[in-house]
């Protein structure tokens, strides 16, 4: 069903509102895992907390609906590893509104040059959604994820991976997530890129676009939209968002 044209507003200037102010115990561009699909290989420096949140809204035949959250708290334990919260999202679709869930994991670094990076991203999703997103099981997302420069500004990604819910006679799915990033100038970041979860059923492709804005030291807004073209769902959705570290 469609939600109000006020409603939907609120759901995406809502993480602009946010504001932080906590002085910062790293320094240089973010490297946040939002927007887009896929993670980063880059960690957050030890004794540095992240937060990254946002909002998203998505049409398609059946009408508007709306996420609210997206909430990923990090933590830098060590130089090469990270320890990851994901507190969830409300999905707003009138009249109802459902949680997503929560989850925990990690990403460990496993090498780093000059020019490229690879790590190991394992994410918990636990059984705390309402609605749709309820689930009486744990399942684990373990994904490789690998960034390397092809050039001056010019980079590619790639996240592959599997989840597997634990219990029952649920399969296993997979992910592969590309995307192609390049710096428009010193603070702008620009990125294209397909994202696939392949199952024994319906699988799920998208096609996404976006852009970040480093708007301070410690801050960085983005926003990003894209397509779900595939026999499931077709789709157009956008989002906004925005992480800061302190």
């Amino acid at each position: 069903m469609n939600l109000s044209s006020t409603r939907l507003a609120l759901a995406l200037v809502l993480p602009f509102a946010v504001v932080l102010l906590a002085p910062s115990s790293a320094t240089g561009q973010i490297s946040a895992d939002r927007p887009g699909f896929g993670d980063g290989p880059g960690t957050v420096a030890p004794g540095t907390v992240q937060a990254e949140l946002g909002a998203a809204a998505a049409n398609d035949d059946f009408g508007t609906n709306a996420e609210l959250g997206q909430l990923l708290l990090r933590y830098g334990v060590a130089d090469f590893l990270e320890l990851r919260g994901g507190v969830g999202s409300f999905a707003l679709d009138a009249p109802d509104t459902e949680y997503t869930g929560t989850s925990v994991g990690g990403k460990l670094r496993l090498a780093q040059s000059s020019l490229s990076a690879l790590s190991v991203v394992s994410t918990w999703a636990l059984p705390t959604g309402t609605g749709a997103f309820e689930n009486e099981r744990v399942s684990q997302t373990l994904a490789l994820a690998f960034n390397g420069a092809l050039g001056e500004g010019l980079g590619l990604s790639a996240n592959a991976g599997t989840s597997v819910p634990y219990g029952g006679d649920a399969d296993p799915s997979y992910l592969f997530i590309p995307t192609l990033s390049f710096g428009v100038t010193d603070r702008v970041g620009a990125y294209v890129g397909y994202a696939g979860f392949y199952t024994t059923g319906l699988n799920r492709n998208y096609v996404e676009a976006g852009l970040t804005l480093l708007s301070g030291p410690n801050t960085q807004l983005d926003v990003n939209t894209g397509l779900q073209v595939d026999e499931n769902r077709g789709a157009f959705f956008a989002g906004l968002g925005l992480a800061h570290r302190f």
